[in-house]
């Protein structure tokens, strides 16, 4: 793995939460405009079933598109390899000695500018910048023996 595909990584695990979420937010958008049966229920409380299925909710779901399922299911699985993502790049973060961890997490995560890093750890920005390639040489290594991470399609 090179130091771009590393930082890429990394500015990928920032925005990984709103994925979550977004995708979500779609899922539930699909459930609402095809499984919501309140326009299918019954208000006079007679029953009415005429040999066809009788509960709304049933009827609603037989009647959901199959690209609507698939999209859902989709959804669900992207949300799944995300959140392991999440967990692995997390992970390999949290094995970094504490400045490395530190000035990675400011600069990539917290998206800080150099001046406000020097500034928490009372080092010079050059010697932030030094501490930031470092740990990208051992993310490096890291992210490549995880294989969640270097077999993860960022694209």
């Amino acid at each position: 793995m090179e130091k771009e595909k590393v930082v890429e990584v990394l500015k990928h695990y920032r925005n990984i939460e709103k994925e979550i979420q977004l995708n979500k937010r779609i899922m539930r958008d699909l459930e609402e405009q095809y499984y919501s049966s309140v326009g299918a229920i019954n208000m006079d409380g007679m029953p009415k079933a005429v040999g066809g299925t009788s509960n709304p909710t049933e009827t609603m779901a037989l009647n959901v598109p199959e690209s609507v399922r698939e999209t859902m299911v989709e959804l669900e699985e992207e949300n799944r390899r995300l959140c392991k993502l999440k967990t692995e790049v997390l992970k390999e973060l949290n094995k970094l000695p504490y400045l490395h961890k530190t000035v990675v997490f400011d600069f990539y995560i917290n998206n800080l500018q150099w001046v406000r890093i020097s500034e928490q750890i009372n080092y010079s920005e050059r010697q932030c910048k030094n501490i930031r390639n470092c740990a990208l040489e051992k993310l490096k290594k890291r992210f490549d023996k995880n294989n969640t991470i270097s077999s993860y399609d960022f694209s």
